[in-house]
């Protein structure tokens, strides 16, 4: 239906967009006084250097989360010409309305990491207004890509309201599976392990949701199909190819073992033990097992993520002819 490079965006921005989301909602959780305190300095002494480093490198990856997803649109695309078409159509579209609210989680999202870096001078109330613009942007770009779908009533297995919702969802798990990487890579786990321990937490709550959302979907798609009774015409035939396709066919191994296996269950269950462990055992890079448990969530979950993007969009088939009465 789509080409690998919307498959890619799907993901990439998806994530970004979420891993952007989580460092801006933090921002606004941080300490007041100590947070107003290291900005004057701009945050360039040593016990500023954890604040740099966690909000920075969250900011960054989102950063390239962003434009890789960009890039892979704008590649998809193909032609500069049908770009400037894309931003600048005069009547309103979900094409442009994504377009736009990419760059602009880009933009917000760059200007935050400058602040978070130091390289601008700032004020805790400059800093929260950057990341409340960036958290909007953030939220119309995970919404976007879901309500663009599910908009599409020629393509049943897309014609869901239920599908937006668990687009979102995923892209705010994957978020979260991005910033407990980039803690890493920053090694800022010691100083904020129990904001990471809370993170996985809400990620426990929000793979539960997700899982229920997407069997909303399956039962949407099942309904449009027939039901028990079968299928009626060419858009019934195709959501029931759509849905044998993917739970029991050629896409079923993907699906079962790969998206609700690894990408659900595996990860959920070790975000609650990750929640559950006491602030030594999450912060310390010497506790036996505990990175790459924690390493291993983020890249069940990132593997999730991908993988339903790429089956929403490989089993979508628009109404089949033969079938049309």
């Amino acid at each position: 239906m789509f080409s690998d490079l919307i498959v890619a965006y799907l993901f990439l921005g998806g994530t970004g967009a979420g891993c952007c989301l989580v460092a801006s909602l933090l921002t606004f959780f941080a300490d007041a006084d100590e947070l107003a305190w290291a900005l004057a300095r701009r945050l360039r002494s040593p016990q500023d250097a954890a604040w740099r480093r966690f909000f920075g490198a969250m900011h960054v990856a989102a950063l390239c989360f962003l434009v890789l997803g960009g890039i892979a649109l704008f590649a998809d695309v193909g032609r500069p010409d049908r770009l400037l078409l894309m931003l600048f159509q005069p009547s309103p579209s979900y094409v442009a309305f994504g377009a736009w609210s990419l760059v602009a989680c880009i933009a917000a999202s760059l200007l935050c990491a400058l602040l978070w870096g130091g390289v601008v001078s700032c004020s805790r109330r400059l800093l929260l207004a950057a990341s409340a613009l960036a958290g909007v942007a953030s939220v119309a770009t995970m919404v976007y890509t879901g309500l663009m779908l599910s908009d599409m009533r020629a393509v049943p297995l897309w014609n869901t309201p239920w599908l937006a919702l668990l687009f979102v969802l995923s892209a705010l798990s994957c978020g979260i599976a991005l910033t407990l990487v980039a803690s890493f890579a920053s090694r800022s786990t010691d100083a904020f392990a129990t904001t990471l321990a809370n993170l996985a937490k809400v990620d426990a709550v929000v793979i539960a949701v997700e899982a229920v959302v997407g069997a909303f979907c399956l039962l949407s798609v099942w309904g449009m199909a027939g039901g028990a009774s079968g299928p009626a015409d060419g858009t019934a035939q195709a959501a029931a190819v759509s849905l044998q396709s993917l739970l029991a066919g050629p896409w079923a191994v993907l699906f079962w073992a790969g998206f609700v296996f690894v990408g659900l269950a595996v990860p959920f269950v070790q975000d609650v033990v990750i929640g559950r462990a006491s602030r030594t055992a999450v912060a310390s890079s010497r506790a036996a097992g505990r990175p790459l448990l924690v390493l291993g969530t983020a890249a069940c979950v990132l593997a999730g993520g991908f993988l339903l993007r790429l089956l929403v969009v490989e089993v979508a088939l628009h109404p089949l002819p033969a079938f049309i009465s």
